[in-house]
């Protein structure tokens, strides 16, 4: 459960939740590509066809705890996670923010690429449905935690693989998650396939993504 989470991850790190989880190369190399987060075609195409597998898990995951706590309303249907509060880590371009918004959720997302948060901000806000129920900030993840600020649910999904402190990150979404809350990681599967297409294409063929990640 979360408290024993938060327990390991006490003991896990001995270092400050100040120090950077970004590795600076991927840094730079995703504010050369911002341009293409929406894009259909584009390097982040591939990430947004993931969304028809995440957005479900996250979906279902936060129902199968929400309906033990709350009896269904008129808007669960359409709007399954009115109420919740979801932080979105390393939301780029906000691929997966938009469909958690759509959802219901109210959605913080935030990324270290100033240029990533600027294109989040620019496609929700031509979204009426939307553009008042995501917040964007350019930050990392420690600066949230100076606030005092807990989510019902914190989302990293194919974002691990790119930090630099492991037990940093993880530690700080423990933290930033509510008791009784939810914590999501997705990254890649350790799997033949999984290296070739995504670590061999995307840190030696595409040079997306450094190799030290």
């Amino acid at each position: 459960n979360l408290a024993q989470t938060r327990h390991k991850c006490a003991e896990a790190s001995s270092t400050g939740l100040s120090q950077s989880t970004v590795f600076e190369e991927n840094r730079s190399k995703f504010d050369a590509l911002v341009h293409q987060w929406w894009d259909p075609e584009g390097e982040f195409s591939a990430l947004a066809r993931m969304n028809a597998l995440r957005v479900p898990l996250i979906r279902d995951g936060l129902l199968q705890t929400r309906r033990s706590a709350e009896p269904p309303s008129p808007t669960s249907r359409t709007k399954p996670l009115l109420g919740l509060k979801i932080l979105d880590v390393g939301c780029g371009g906000g691929l997966l923010s938009e469909p958690l918004a759509r959802l219901g959720a109210t959605v913080t997302g935030i990324d270290p690429t100033p240029g990533s948060i600027e294109v989040a901000r620019a496609h929700a806000d031509r979204d009426p449905e939307i553009k008042n129920n995501i917040t964007y900030k350019a930050v990392e993840i420690s600066a949230l935690l100076e606030h005092g600020v807990k989510y019902d649910a914190v989302v990293a999904s194919e974002v691990v693989e790119h930090v630099q402190n492991y037990s940093n990150f993880v530690k700080s979404c423990v933290e930033l998650t509510e008791d009784g809350g939810s914590l999501f990681f997705t990254t890649i599967n350790r799997t033949v396939p999984s290296f070739l297409i995504a670590k061999i294409a995307a840190e030696y063929v595409f040079r997306i993504v450094d190799r030290k990640s």
